[in-house]
């Protein structure tokens, strides 16, 4: 019998049981980790809840105050920013993003299949990267490489490929647990992962994408198994979050056959393919669905029989997600492991079960109420292998073997074993030949060879050759993983950064695409010391602040304020804040806001009444420590912003002035303590707002920006009049004060943008995303420099020297508009030829100025052209060096 956690491990374990937050926790202690980082956990508790509280944290930033995401206005924004908001393309901006990395750690999946005729061809679903393929097998540093549909399908929970025409594909989008339940309020939600668009087709192997199943509409809903008929293939089978969908003409259109909610997998019977099983489940337990169970058609989906009716030896009810599968050999053995959510902890796995006549009778093999530690929901998956049906793998946090038909199962895996520091990209990620990354989400075979075994988990994809006896990482230039905010740069290393990632730990970049993982679990938000980039900080979830002192490379012990490790005290992802004018002192925000003093420990509660709500976001002057600003979500209903200028005594300074969704990040102008910019999550309302008077007013901003949830916003502390913001779908930036924004995603993928940081030292921006790691880019370099009208807009159109002149390097342009209109300014060598662009936008009437700057350039005479619908002039410069 399976003794979860540890099963037949070789290491030696130091078990200390810790009272931390009202709650035993187990840490297990590694005795071949020669550093002295946190603890490796394996709480059955913390397991259970983080992946939970990871999915409920996000969610709820998108929903908040609705009951869940409007089911159409995810897609409509994508539609608008495609057709509305041009790509920033001013000559000052000739970079592109190029991506970081880390290409050595992969992030969470949830689906894998082969090509039909090359099963070293495989394509792989990312929980918010997108789809990805190998030709490889997974192996080599550069294994893989992202697909792009066209469309912004980041969950892609299911794969189908056509066997008599393998350019035919399919794609099923959208992650969700439970059906389209919540309420407001962080910690109770029960929630999705992520969009879904529906079913996308391409006939020409991938190069091309169509909407199929179109949801364009309807993001709400997930797509959880796209089956196509061997006998027929234009006969397609769909599991959903809405019921089975069919379809008899290779996808041009679907009916439903049954509308039972939550479908979580599907299997059609290969030899008599009328036969279909299906498995229904909801997390949303709160609010039972009747229709859970397992049913069965004859008839090609036409009619459907209740199989756990309590008359064929199932359970008749369970809370979690149910996963099948047939032997290949013998369709008529059926097996189905049966799983409740995390509110049943003490019955959390309800068994395994196995039926040899097509479904009519089962019998319990196994049952051990422990086995899927409270995360049946989420990490449950079988597969029995090809050639044997007595050998069955189970998933859990590990991979479980069992080779007398399921009565028992030993562990073949134990994701402890993963290994702190820089794995080069394709190698193996441990020393041990049993590590698979935590948290099993599909198992499949190899349909050429029984014995290769392919596990998709939480940290990518692990295959094994021998089912089950040796494993490695296939996860080389798979780059998914999932960060949180807040990411950390060193002032002084245009290298070195820090960053949180989704049960990956942390990870620290080093110049190369190899990463170096460090700390425990699930990494959140990290700070780096303003004098010395040695000392850094990362977090477990809701507050557990840990420092390093050798950049980190290790971390000490958990130093954050009292209550940290507690979810009624702190938001999942807890926002910290290491000053940059004095980094000993530090802050920290839950439902109270504390103060230390000695670079993190010995906390003192701040005077501030946060109106039962949490802190979600901070930032401070780079001045004054006294000057900070906190964002809460709503605890007695409205969102609040509360500022300082003190260090002590906190105001409230919202005012009425932002709008009442989740306040997801502030920066103050790094200049300008009193200038101060807040985004917000959410639909339907602003989501980028600033303040030049330290919060006593508020301004929209948000101006042509399409409306999605927003993630985060920085000024550039040069040209503080260019604005960058990130949310659902990439980056947007601004050259005059949010005025007009542009879309700045030359090189990077549809992705969500949870982090905008600046690079001070090369004046670079990094964009840290949640499902494809790291990207960076330049800054805008050649702005407007504003607007200077002194209250008094311009009567005609005009064309100003520049001055200095002879300038060097640079030179400022100004220009008169008094019309609104699209204006274009570039500049010209002696011979006509263009040198670059320096506006081309739609502006408003007012007086503008422009630096060019002439670094790089030769010297010479140069020629710069103002030209409007109405208006054309040119002049001179010279460039002396």
């Amino acid at each position: 019998m399976v003794n979860t956690m540890k099963n037949n491990i070789n290491l030696l374990f130091i078990l200390f049981i810790v009272f931390l937050g009202g709650s035993f926790l187990i840490t297990i202690v590694d005795k071949d980790d020669d550093s002295n980082q946190l603890c490796k956990r394996a709480s059955v508790e913390e397991e259970a809840t983080d992946a939970l509280e990871s999915f409920q944290f996000i969610s709820e930033i998108r929903a908040y105050p609705d009951r869940d995401i409007p089911p159409d206005k995810f897609f409509r924004a994508f539609e608008y920013s495609k057709s509305s908001i041009p790509e920033y393309n001013r000559g000052d901006a000739p970079t592109q993003w190029t991506s970081l990395g880390p290409n050595n750690i992969g992030g969470r999946s949830l689906c894998l299949t082969f090509s039909p005729t090359d099963t070293g061809t495989i394509y792989m679903g990312s929980a918010s990267g997108g789809f990805w393929k190998s030709t490889t097998g997974g192996i080599g540093a550069n294994a893989w490489s992202l697909v792009n549909t066209g469309y912004p399908s980041l969950a892609v929970s299911s794969i189908a490929i056509d066997s008599v025409n393998p350019n035919v594909m399919y794609v099923g989008t959208g992650e969700n647990y439970g059906y389209q339940f919540s309420s407001n309020g962080l910690n109770v939600r029960v929630t999705r992962g992520m969009y879904g668009i529906g079913i996308l087709k391409s006939t020409d192997g991938g190069n091309t994408w169509s909407k199929s199943l179109d949801w364009s509409y309807n993001n709400q809903r997930g797509v959880w198994s796209v089956v196509i008929n061997p006998k027929n293939h234009n006969t397609l089978y769909s599991a959903t979050s809405e019921g089975v969908y069919k379809s008899n003409n290779a996808g041009a259109s679907w009916s439903q056959v049954i509308s039972y909610q939550m479908v979580m997998d599907l299997k059609l019977n290969p030899v008599d393919t009328t036969i279909l099983f299906i498995s229904v489940g909801d997390l949303s337990n709160n609010v039972p669905n009747s229709n859970v169970g397992i049913y069965k058609s004859s008839d090609a989906g036409a009619s459907w029989v209740k199989l756990s009716d309590g008359t064929h030896g199932l359970p008749t009810f369970w809370s979690g997600k149910t996963t099948l599968a047939l032997y290949q050999g013998n369709p008529n053995y059926v097996y189905a492991s049966v799983a409740n959510d995390p509110s049943n902890t003490s019955n959390s796995y309800l068994g395994l079960y196995v039926s040899t006549d097509a479904g009519n009778t089962w019998t319990q093999k196994y049952n051990d109420p422990g086995f899927q530690t409270n995360q049946g929901w989420y990490n449950n998956c079988i597969t029995v292998k090809l050639d044997d049906p007595n050998t069955i793998m189970l998933g859990a946090l590990d991979v479980y073997k069992s080779t007398n038909g399921g009565t028992s199962f030993t562990a073949m895996t134990y994701w402890g074993y993963w290994n702190t520091g820089a794995t080069l990209p394709g190698q193996p990620e441990s020393s041990a030949s049993n590590y698979s990354h935590a948290d099993q989400h599909y198992f499949i075979s190899n349909p050429k060879d029984p014995n290769k075994f392919y596990s998709i988990t939480d940290g990518g994809l692990y295959r094994s050759n021998d089912f089950g006896s040796t494993f490695y990482s296939c996860n080389g230039g798979y780059v998914t993983t999932q960060f949180f905010a807040t990411f950390a740069n060193s002032y002084q290393d245009s290298i070195f950064c820090i960053g949180g990632m989704q049960d990956n730990r942390a990870a620290f970049y080093q110049g190369t695409v190899a990463w170096y993982k460090t700390f425990e679990g699930d990494g959140m938000c990290c700070a780096v010391n303003s004098q010395n980039s040695n000392i850094c900080y990362t977090e477990y979830s809701w507050g557990q602040l840990a420092k390093s002192n050798n950049g980190g490379t290790s971390f000490g012990s958990f130093i954050g304020p009292p209550g940290s490790g507690n979810e009624n005290s702190f938001c999942f992802a807890t926002p910290y804040i290491c000053c940059k004018s004095n980094p000993n002192i530090m802050y920290e925000g839950g439902t109270s806001i504390y103060k230390s003093s000695i670079g993190g420990g010995s906390w003192t509660t701040q005077n501030a009444n946060l109106n039962g709500g949490k802190v979600l976001s901070m930032d401070c002057s780079s001045t004054s420590t006294d000057t900070v600003y906190a964002g809460v979500i709503p605890g007695s209903g409205v969102t609040d912003i509360f500022r300082t200028t003190d260090g002590q005594n906190w105001t409230n300074v919202s005012n009425g002035g932002v709008p009442n969704r989740y306040p997801t990040d502030i920066h103050v102008n790094p200049n300008n303590s009193r200038e101060v910019y807040a985004t917000f999550g959410g639909f339907g309302s602003g989501h980028v707002f600033k303040s030049t008077n330290a919060g006593v007013n508020w301004t929209d901003i948000s101006g042509n920006l399409p409306d999605l949830p927003h993630h985060c916003v920085v000024i550039d502390p040069q040209y503080p009049q260019n604005i960058y913001v990130g949310n659902d779908l990439g980056v947007y930036v601004s050259t005059n004060n949010g005025v007009n924004w542009f879309s700045y995603s030359v090189g990077m993928p549809y992705a969500l943008v949870f982090d905008l940081t600046i690079v001070y030292p090369n004046r670079h921006i990094r964009a840290t995303t949640h499902g494809n790691g790291v990207f960076e880019r330049s800054l805008v370099s050649n702005p407007l420099l504003g607007i200077v009208n002194n209250g008094q807009l311009p009567k005609e159109f005009k064309l100003f020297q520049n001055y200095p002149n002879p300038f060097n390097p640079s030179a400022k342009i100004k220009f008169d508009i008094a019309k609104t209109g699209n204006v274009t300014l570039s500049v010209f060598d002696i011979t006509g030829r263009l040198v670059t662009s320096l506006v081309n936008e739609r502006l408003q009437p007012g007086s503008y100025e422009v630096k060019f700057d002439g670094t790089g350039y030769s010297s010479g005479i140069y020629f710069y052209r103002l030209s409007t619908e109405n208006f054309t002039d040119t002049k001179k410069m010279m460039l002396v060096k």
